[in-house]
């Protein structure tokens, strides 16, 4: 890589003279078209333009590699108070009460909202074919594909935000 100075002649410490590249402009620059980048891109209002500016391909994101499941109360057999007890007994002292508790009641809700972008669930009989794992005592835990439940999800939310 070949030194560059600056100098009254040379103004720019790149390789290229920005204005001699294509320029984009948007209402709304979002960085990172993982879950969350795709998810903040689905709230921008119309007629604000967003644009997702991500290192790869959408379908090639941290989220999409996401393994497991995600956990909520949906089984009418479990309740808020268990999923939080739970979690604050796996967490091992490392867990903030207060976010654990935001966290498992907004659950369901989210993971509805999935199904409704188009998430595909793994069922059983028609219902979501939820599983009990780890630190759970309840059956709360959702998957799709299997274990590529990110994959599903970023699928769905890509469709989701193309579409929009």
């Amino acid at each position: 890589m070949a030194d560059i100075t600056f100098s009254p002649t040379h103004r720019y410490l790149v390789r290229f003279h920005p204005k001699q590249i294509p320029h984009a402009f948007t209402d709304v620059l979002i960085l990172g078209g993982g879950i969350a980048g795709l998810r903040a891109a689905l709230d921008v209002p119309p007629p604000l333009r967003a644009t997702v500016v991500t290192k790869d391909e959408l379908a090639l994101s941290n989220s999409a590699y996401a393994q497991g499941g995600i956990a909520g109360v949906l089984d009418p057999l479990d309740d808020f108070a268990n999923h939080v007890a739970d979690t604050i007994t796996a967490g091992k002292g490392m867990c903030d009460p207060a976010i654990v508790e935001m966290v498992i009641r907004e659950a369901p809700e989210r993971i509805r909202e999935l199904i409704r972008l188009g998430t595909q669930f793994d069922r059983q009989d028609g219902e979501l074919a939820l599983t009990r794992e780890g630190g759970h005592s309840h059956r709360r835990i959702a998957h799709a594909l299997g274990d590529a439940t990110g994959k599903e999800i970023m699928r769905a939310m890509i469709e989701q935000v193309k579409r929009s």
